[in-house]
């Protein structure tokens, strides 16, 4: 936080002269660079915002890409001190996050992005374990984010059960990899700054992922077939946490301003996360990349696999995790996520502002600013 220097204080007052409250100023990373919806629509929307609400009192200092810190650091460096606010994937720490683990493991069978991203933010700042998870690592949860459903886009056609036997697909999370092994392909742990080598090398025969990184990666480059087999959305770990220490500086006024600007941020960056994803795959076809529907084989595979196997696999990474209680906690997030796609059933999927004026409502006008997190 920016503040006055005790010399500059006394020599005022001395003075008698009445000098304006010291803005105050949060550090945040986020590993992705500007041109991401997670950084472009997220953080730097973020900031403009809290400046024109604030009139300049509270503002970001924002670190983008891997100018500060790598990808996996993005936990250690907020628990550290080197910045007060950060993104972070969870999977990248699962021994830290068990409880987010073990729901990221159910987002293979999680059909709606949009109601991923608000049952997320829900259920992370009103459950019990999720809050204990925080409060143990001494981090504060503010804000959700998911992507668009993950789809395969591969070197040559994958559409059936026959062409995806032997493939080795980049795969996200332990859960999608097991999808994999059970339609006899080879899962491939990379990440995702790897996928367009991998291809290019043939060391990948598909990279499944979101649309949006045919064109952000340039994988319509190397990878010329896209199958919209959806493997859910990734949403673990946060859009928005911040130190604990650096929430409770906070004024009850600057920690509201926070809470009011976070759902209309995240509905807007999910639904920005959309569109270029969208414009990638409606540019596809100019870059020589054939987008295709799975046969029914293999749309069948994944169906049967996520009823039959995800929740009870949800389960064992928690327990072996050492998350307290997986099965509970799986169970609830699922409520909250029902709750939501009920919810967005009676709002145009396309009116982000009435979807954020009803998240608003739902979940953070219902935040005490001057006791959560504190």
């Amino acid at each position: 936080m920016t503040k006055l220097s005790t010399k500059a204080l006394l020599l005022a007052s001395a003075m008698g002269v009445a000098l304006p409250a010291a803005a105050t100023e949060i550090t945040a990373s986020v590993w992705f660079p500007d041109t991401h919806p997670l950084t472009r629509d997220g953080y730097m929307e973020l900031a403009k915002t809290l400046e024109e609400t604030s009139g300049g009192d509270l503002t970001l200092k924002l670190y983008t890409g891997t100018s500060l810190l790598p990808p996996v650091a993005h936990l250690s460096g907020l628990t550290d001190g080197i910045v007060q606010m950060t993104y972070h994937a969870g999977t990248y720490t699962p021994s830290d996050l068990p409880e987010d683990n073990t729901l990221a493991a159910l987002a293979i069978g999680l059909p709606n992005s949009m109601a991923t991203a608000l049952a997320v933010a829900e259920f992370y700042i009103n459950d019990p374990a999720m809050q204990a998870m925080f409060e143990r690592l001494g981090i504060v949860f503010l804000g959700s984010y998911a992507t668009p459903q993950y789809v395969m886009m591969c070197a040559e056609e994958v559409r059936t059960l026959e062409q995806v036997a032997g493939k080795k697909l980049r795969m996200p999370s332990p859960v999608h990899a097991a999808w994999a092994e059970s339609v006899g392909a080879v899962p491939v742990n990379v990440p995702s700054s790897e996928m367009f080598s991998g291809l290019e090398k043939g060391q990948l025969d598909c990279a499944i992922n979101a649309a949006n990184d045919l064109k952000s990666r340039s994988l319509w480059d190397v990878a010329k077939h896209t199958t919209l087999l959806g493997f859910g959305p990734y949403f673990a770990g946060w859009e928005y946490a911040m130190a604990q220490d650096a929430w409770a500086d906070l004024t009850d006024a600057e920690r509201r301003m926070l809470l009011d600007a976070m759902p209309s941020n995240i509905v807007h960056l999910v639904a920005a996360y959309f569109a270029t994803s969208d414009e990638a795959l409606a540019e596809a076809d100019a870059h020589g990349v054939a987008v295709t529907e799975p046969a029914d084989d293999l749309a069948n595979s994944l169906r049967d696999f996520v009823a039959n196997e995800v929740a009870e696999m949800a389960v064992a990474t928690g327990e072996k995790l050492g998350a307290e209680d997986p099965a509970g906690l799986a169970s609830r997030f699922r409520e909250t996520y029902e709750k939501w796609e009920g919810l967005l059933k009676d709002v145009p999927a396309d009116d982000y502002d009435a979807i954020a004026a009803l998240f608003k409502a739902e979940v953070y006008d219902k935040v005490d600013a001057s006791a959560y997190g504190l």
